[in-house]
């Protein structure tokens, strides 16, 4: 791994963990929500996510929130989210990876 997907790995890790929850601002590193980040050689972010509230409006637009910011991050040129263990999970992907 090269010194540049190193420092990219360290700067989406640490957005993913200072990133607060809309309902109580406790960080995601504090929570399970975070399963998996996947940074590829050519900037292609793949993170695995399991929303505290399955059928919360505003969890769905703070992820939206959450994937943007992610996008703006420099060497950051894909940002793909998945869903897990929430009912129509396929749906918030849908949304998110418009």
């Amino acid at each position: 791994m090269g010194r540049k997907q190193a420092a990219l790995q360290r700067k989406v890790a640490r957005l993913a963990g200072d990133w607060s929850d809309p309902h109580d601002e406790v960080s995601w590193s504090k929570r399970d929500i975070v399963q998996n980040i996947d940074v590829s050689d050519d900037g292609e972010v793949q993170l695995t996510i399991k929303p505290s509230r399955p059928h919360c409006p505003c969890c769905l637009i703070d992820l939206n929130n959450f994937r943007k910011k992610m996008c703006d991050l420099k060497g950051v040129t894909f940002v793909e989210i998945k869903i897990v263990g929430v009912p129509a999970s396929d749906r918030w992907e849908r949304t998110l990876n418009r």
